[in-house]
């Protein structure tokens, strides 16, 4: 049996991973197989390109629906350019 590990832990080395083997050996969430697996450049023309798509990382992520990475898409890219709130805005 493969070791497990926290979702916090592989994403503090995740780019010392790679990512087939994270996939078939860690149990992982939407959002973090949209922020480090998913590749949205399927044709860049890297060998690998093509692999990371929706239905390769859920033939690996079982526990996951098409419809959870969508969200995480969805929210990610939201959250990516946050629109001011009392939160976040700047004081003047």
């Amino acid at each position: 049996m493969k070791k497990k590990y926290t979702l916090d832990v592989l994403e503090r080395n995740v780019e010392k991973l790679d990512k087939k083997i994270l996939l078939a050996t860690q149990t992982l969430n939407a959002e973090f197989c949209i922020k480090y697996i998913w590749d949205p450049d399927t044709e860049s023309g890297s060998e690998d390109a093509y692999i990371y798509d929706f239905d390769y990382i859920l033939s690996f992520q079982k526990q996951l629906t098409s419809e959870q990475l969508a969200s995480a898409l969805f929210n990610i890219g939201n959250n990516s350019n946050p629109t001011p709130t009392p939160k976040n805005r700047l004081l003047t």
